[in-house]
Parts: C-alpha cells; sequence; structure tokens
C-alpha cells in the first residue's frame, strides 16, 4: 500500500485543524508563555501516525464489513427458529437450525428487518446523544484519551450482542436492543471517527488533503472488497466464524489507539498565539479559579459554545451539510441489500453476499481509474474545489440511477448492472468531505468534521427509521414492490442533487 507524501513544513500554530471539534475557554496566556516549547515532529513520525490512524479506519471497515451479513443470518436463523416454533413445531430439526429456504417468508423477514434495524436506530441515537458531552471531554483531556475511552463501549456492545445471540433460548432476540446503551461509555464509532479523520487532516496540507482522502477511500474499499469475500466464504461455514472475526478485528484496531501521540496540541506553523478576531467574543474565564455557574451565566455559556459554529450557517455550508446527512440517511437502505437479493431471488445470505464483494470491488475501480480520469484529464482546467463539486455532482447521478435501478431490476441479470452503476457513486462522500474543507478556515476544520459526523448520525438515525418501516413494506407488497426502500431512496438522492445545483464557488 502507498502512502502519500505526510512530510509537512515544521511550524507550530496553535490554530490549525489541530483546533479541539468543540469550543473551550482561553488558555491562560500567561501559562502559554512560560511552557517549555512543544517537540517538532519529524517526518517518520508523522508517517507512523498517519498510517496507525489509517490502520484503525481500515479496522472499523473490515470489521464492519465482516459483521454484516452474518448478523443479519444469525438473526435470521433464530427468528425462523421462533416462528415455526410457535406454528408448526414438527418442522424443526433435532439439532441445528432450519434450511436456510425455509426463513424467507414474509412474517419472518419482516421480524428480521425490525430487530436489525431498529437496533441500528437506537445505536445512532445514542451516539448523536453522546457525540457532544464526549467532545467536550477530548477537549478537555486529549484526542488520545477519547478514542481510548471508546474501547470499553466497543468492547461492552460486542459483549451484549453476541451474548443476546449466542443464548438465543434465554434471552429473547430484541434483547439485543440493549446493546445500544454501550455506547454510553465513551460516544461509540461517532466520537472515534470525528478524532480519526480530524488526526488526518492534522497531518495534511491543502495541496495534500485531497489526496489523501482518495487514497484512504481507496484503501478502505479494497479492505471491504476482501472482507466482503472472506465474509461469504466463512458463513457457508458457519456465520459465527465471520462475525466473532470481524468484532475481533475492529477491537485490534481500536487497540492501536493506545499507541496514538496526543495531536490537539500538534505544532503546525507558529508558536505564536494568534489575536483574537475583532468580531468575536474575548474570553473573560480565569483559568485560576472556577467559574461558578449560575442560572444567568448559563445563557452566556450556551452562547459561548455555540459561537465557534456559526461559521457553518451560510448558504454553502448548509447547502453542503445537508447533502452529507441527506446521503448518509439513504445510505441506511444499503444493510437490506442481501436481504433484499435473498428474498427476491430465493439466493441464500452467502450469495446475496458477494452482490456486496462485486459492489465493493466496482468501487476500487472507481477511486483507482474512474475519480482520477475526470480529476486530471477531464476537469484539469478548474480549480480543486470546483473539480471537488462537479465530480460529487457525476457521483450523485451514479447513486440515484443505480439506486432506482436496483428497485426496478426484475432479475440478477439487471440488478448487477444496477449495482455496479451505484458502485460509481462511491467518491461522493469523499470528494464532499474535501470540498467541505477548502470552504472553511483550517482553524473550523476540526468542528466542521465534528458537524459532519453528528448530522451524519442523525441521518443514520432517521434512516434506520425510515427504510426499516419502508423494508417492510416492501414485504408486504411483494414482487417489484419490495424494491420500495430504494425508489424511496431515488427521490432523496434527487433532494440532494437539486440543493448541489445551488451550490456557487
Amino acid at each position: 500500500m502507498t502512502f502519500p507524501d505526510v512530510s509537512l513544513e515544521s511550524g507550530n500554530s496553535p490554530h490549525g485543524e489541530d483546533e479541539p471539534f468543540l469550543p473551550r475557554g482561553q488558555p491562560d496566556p500567561q501559562a502559554a508563555s512560560s511552557g517549555p516549547p512543544e517537540p517538532k515532529l519529524s517526518p517518520r513520525t508523522r508517517l507512523r501516525l498517519v498510517i496507525t490512524v489509517i490502520a484503525i479506519l481500515l479496522s472499523f471497515q473490515v470489521g464492519g464489513q465482516m459483521i454484516g451479513g452474518p448478523m443479519v443470518r444469525v438473526i435470521e436463523m433464530i427468528a425462523c427458529d421462533n416462528y415455526w416454533r410457535r406454528h408448526d413445531p414438527a418442522r424443526l430439526p433435532a439439532s441445528g437450525h432450519l434450511p436456510e429456504h425455509l426463513c424467507k417468508i414474509a412474517e419472518v423477514q419482516t421480524e428480521v428487518a425490525t430487530v436489525k434495524g431498529y437496533s441500528d436506530l437506537l445505536e445512532g441515537l445514542l451516539c448523536a446523544i453522546c457525540a457532544i458531552p464526549y467532545g467536550l471531554l477530548a477537549d478537555r483531556y486529549g484526542r488520545r484519551q477519547a478514542i481510548r475511552l471508546t474501547i470499553p463501549g466497543f468492547l461492552l456492545n460486542a459483549i451484549i450482542t453476541n451474548t443476546v445471540l449466542w443464548f438465543s433460548g434465554t434471552f429473547p432476540l430484541r434483547a439485543i436492543w440493549l446493546a445500544a446503551l454501550s455506547w454510553i461509555i465513551g460516544g461509540g464509532p461517532a466520537v472515534a471517527l470525528v478524532v480519526i479523520w480530524a488526526m488526518l487532516a492534522d497531518l495534511a496540507t491543502d495541496a495534500q488533503r485531497a489526496a489523501l482522502f482518495l487514497r484512504v477511500g481507496l484503501a478502505s474499499q479494497v479492505a471491504s472488497f476482501l472482507a466482503s469475500l472472506i465474509s461469504s466464504g466463512l458463513m457457508a461455514l458457519n456465520p459465527w466464524i465471520p462475525l466473532l472475526i470481524g468484532c475481533g478485528t475492529v477491537m485490534i484496531g481500536l487497540g492501536c489507539a493506545l499507541s496514538l501521540p496526543e495531536t490537539m496540541n500538534m505544532p503546525q506553523r507558529s508558536k505564536e498565539p494568534a489575536a483574537p478576531s475583532p468580531d468575536e467574543p474575548a474570553s473573560t474565564c480565569d483559568t485560576s479559579s472556577k467559574p461558578v455557574l449560575t442560572p444567568f451565566s448559563l445563557p452566556k455559556r450556551l452562547a459561548r459554545l455555540i459561537y465557534p459554529y456559526l461559521f457553518v450557517f451560510n448558504q454553502q455550508s448548509l447547502l453542503l451539510l445537508f447533502s452529507f446527512a441527506t446521503v448518509e440517511l439513504v445510505q441506511r437502505s444499503f444493510p437490506f441489500l442481501t436481504q433484499h437479493i435473498s428474498r427476491r431471488f430465493a439466493w441464500t445470505l452467502a450469495q446475496a453476499n458477494l452482490i456486496v464483494a462485486l459492489h465493493a470491488g466496482i468501487t476500487i475501480l472507481v477511486f483507482l481509474f474512474l475519480l482520477p480520469y475526470l480529476s486530471q484529464k477531464v476537469l484539469h482546467y478548474l480549480a480543486l474545489p470546483q473539480r471537488d463539486l462537479q465530480v460529487s455532482r457525476v457521483s450523485l447521478i451514479a447513486l440515484l440511477l443505480g439506486s432506482l435501478g436496483i428497485a426496478l431490476s426484475p432479475s440478477v441479470f439487471f440488478l448487477i448492472p444496477s449495482v455496479s452503476v451505484y458502485a460509481a457513486g462511491a467518491g461522493f462522500a469523499l470528494t464532499m468531505r474535501s470540498l467541505a474543507t477548502a470552504l472553511v478556515k483550517r482553524e473550523e476544520t476540526a468542528r466542521l468534521y465534528s458537524a459532519i459526523e453528528i448530522l451524519q448520525y442523525v441521518g443514520n438515525i432517521l434512516g434506520s427509521l425510515c427504510f426499516t418501516n419502508a423494508f417492510k413494506l416492501g414485504l408486504q407488497l411483494g414482487g417489484l414492490g419490495s424494491g420500495w426502500v430504494w425508489v424511496l431512496g431515488s427521490l432523496l438522492y434527487g433532494l440532494v442533487g437539486i440543493a448541489l445545483t445551488f451550490v456557487r464557488l
């Protein structure tokens, strides 16, 4: 794997992309001036840091990809056994589980969609709620501590989920929803991803950022492709094998966080303290004493908390944030793809998971060839932000057409090209993130990523609720009606397309 050159100019500005992603009080200037100077990071140290951060991101990707399909199959086996135990116990085998073809009836698939969909909904809700308070703690104790604090939450989530599924005769299947409470500890993926993306931004200059994000996206898709293939093969043996391997991969990746240095005050360009902006309210808090919280001081504190985020309240930023949230909402339809293929075309879940692997494989080609070709050959005459905007629009068209094709495909022969077109839009999130970063100041980047991540989790929550019920409706309609989820997704992609037509650079 080839990494971008992460050797940055030596410099130590305290106000760069290492700015905390939630506001905090001004440091004591006297303390800042009297403290020892921070050591400069060598290129080798920066390279080690970016490799470690990317390894953590890849562990999330690989682990999540290996967990998704097998977990649906395990939930399906349990729901299927429970259904036939109530309606026709004679079908139950003496040992093991029922054949998979008996589990494709609407009643079982509805229960599977309900359990998995509302599990995703609750987990997304807890992540979004906990993102802000744990962000404040991260500002006080540092980014490294924020990531470390997520490890017990991930571990507890895996324990609760796997215990409920393993001891399905003891615990009701819907007890899996309790696993969402684990994100109270550490904030879960929301906090972890905000910190990881902010660290990646710390290591890149403006010119390097798009290339770094693109290569991270490519590495992520290669890992996703390989993980899907391995997961599909292991599912044919036993779905528990890839499920447990996926959980272990996530935990190993989080273990890498123990070696991360603190980057919140990483030197960037200059050691001189930045002068306060004339329109920015001066901080009056004295770090030598704790201010007393009173009902009269609360509005001022809330205003001080909100003020650093006012930069997003302009037309361009709001349109981009709306696009991020809406696309994340629609992405919640993708986990239902294997279940849809399995029921619609009478495939096993292991076979349907191969279509997901195909999607990841085509995405690799998109990152390797299509996106560089569009950016460097077709749109080379445009400035970088304008290139990002045009590539985002092309990617969105591919997402819209691919989603509509998935919805209307009467056979696998039509489904595979539709999934391929859908995969061609995989660069949307990365080019949009690069575009949004280019529209704000460097010191606002981490806060921008925090806003993006929170909005994506809001989209995640609404998407889980919306598409779970849309999929259940599709199961009741049957036939082409089972693709109602992706018809709805196409309509939402259309709204994003309208929003992007109003973006002006």
